[in-house]
């Protein structure tokens, strides 16, 4: 009986502990902070890390689920020779606030009106990556007059990212607030490996943005975006625009996280040009910069 009282003992103490990290976790938040060479932005979404670079037509670079505007860094300077590039970090990633809740795909499109309004710009070209695919998909069906072109880029077209079983752990109630606890530079660089084909070596700056993210951060954009594209696929609400804008789709042969297979989905979108880079994995403009470079250019000019 002493023993039974023992283990009873253990058990409801362990489940109290892991209910109090979960409410202590779950309350994390984190101020704004200038990183990566941008600077704060007052919005009235939330403060904002804002970079821009060169002059000429603007063009707007949105970062995935995880990232940050420095994920673009292979690029962006190239494009900078001829456009104004405006790179932000999305509501709780890189140096941009991140409040207790409020991740929603479409608060996040409201953040990028915020400071494309704050910076003058009324109409550019919209570029995603990933779950800021989603976001500016978001922000083309509220605002289809402020976009001249379209380009998403290994952006879910359907509910299938294939996360590892660690990050899925993460992302259960109870036991992902615990392995929170747990994070250290080997475990994110694990996880940042699934944006990338494997044997790519993951720029370690990478590893400082996922420091960033907060618990609420990581756990409710990823909800909000399965979410999304759960409600109505990417395609589906970019083919109900009238006209559509021009779309470019860029997606790697190799990614393990979305089924290149599914990239074909946003053929149904009129007008939609699609394009495979070879050997590419989740994360083209980090893995084959010059191709991805190509590409944009190409449809943007």
């Amino acid at each position: 009986m002493a023993r039974v009282l023992v283990a009873a003992v253990v058990v409801l103490t362990m489940a109290a502990a892991l209910a109090v990290n979960a409410m202590l976790v779950g309350l994390q938040t984190r101020p704004a902070m200038a990183r990566s060479g941008g600077v704060l932005m007052e919005t009235d979404i939330v403060t904002a890390n804002v970079k821009v670079e060169g002059e000429g037509p603007p063009i707007v670079l949105i970062h995935g689920f995880g990232a940050a505007l420095d994920w673009w860094d292979a690029i962006a300077p190239q494009l900078a020779r001829n456009h104004r590039v405006i790179r932000l970090d999305l509501i709780g990633h890189g140096g941009t606030e991140a409040p207790g809740s409020g991740y929603g795909i479409e608060r996040q499109a409201s953040l990028v009106k915020a400071v494309l309004d704050k910076l003058g710009v009324t109409r550019a070209v919209i570029v995603g990556h990933s779950m800021g695919g989603e976001v500016v998909t978001a922000f083309t069906v509220a605002n289809p007059q402020s976009v001249e072109r379209l380009v998403l880029i290994d952006s879910p077209p359907k509910p299938e990212t294939d996360f590892d079983l660690k990050t899925r752990l993460a992302l259960s109630p109870l036991i992902g607030q615990g392995l929170w606890r747990l994070r250290n530079d080997t475990v994110l660089r694990q996880a940042l490996s699934q944006g990338f084909v494997p044997g790519f070596p993951g720029p370690e700056k990478f590893i400082a943005d996922l420091w960033q993210l907060t618990y609420p951060v990581f756990h409710q954009a990823h909800d909000d975006s399965v979410a999304y594209v759960t409600e109505e696929g990417s395609p589906a609400r970019l083919s109900a625009l009238d006209p559509v804008p021009p779309l470019l789709v860029i997606f790697g042969t190799q990614d393990a996280l979305i089924s290149p297979d599914s990239a074909k989905l946003f053929e149904t979108v009129p007008g939609a040009k699609l394009v495979m880079i070879d050997g590419a994995g989740h994360s083209p403009m980090v893995e084959k910069p010059a191709e991805t470079l190509a590409q944009i250019e190409g449809f943007i000019d």
